[in-house]
């Protein structure tokens, strides 16, 4: 399963259960994010357990990216499942203080920095 959006790729492989963001998200408003937000949602509905939401190549994302990104976690909290696991990179400033944040939203969630 696959989807660009703007200048970025979202990839979810089943096998690992893994949704891969790269490039520079920088979609107009948050209307232009609900083919992310629906992408996001399926991948979730496809993943047994867990999913990975694998950051470590997206070297931009704007505001309304964010907030998707934070509206996926509280669906994902009221459901209860998959748990997340979030990657990201100390390579890109916004990361580390962005991605820290969805813990805020879900404690459960797992975010690790590389």
């Amino acid at each position: 399963m696959e989807l660009k959006a703007g200048e970025s790729i979202l990839k979810y492989n089943s096998a690992d259960q893994t949704v891969t963001i790269e490039g520079s998200m920088r979609l107009a408003n948050l209307m232009e994010y609900d083919k992310v937000s629906v992408f996001l949602n399926d991948a979730a509905t496809q993943a047994s357990d867990k999913l990975t939401l694998d950051m470590t190549k997206l070297n931009f994302l704007n505001s309304s990216g964010i907030t998707t990104l934070s509206m996926f976690i509280l669906a994902t909290k009221k459901r209860q499942n998959p748990k997340l696991n979030i990657l990201g990179t100390a390579l890109f400033a916004w990361q580390e203080k962005s991605l820290k944040n969805f813990n805020k939203l879900w404690n459960e969630v797992e975010i690790s920095i590389q």
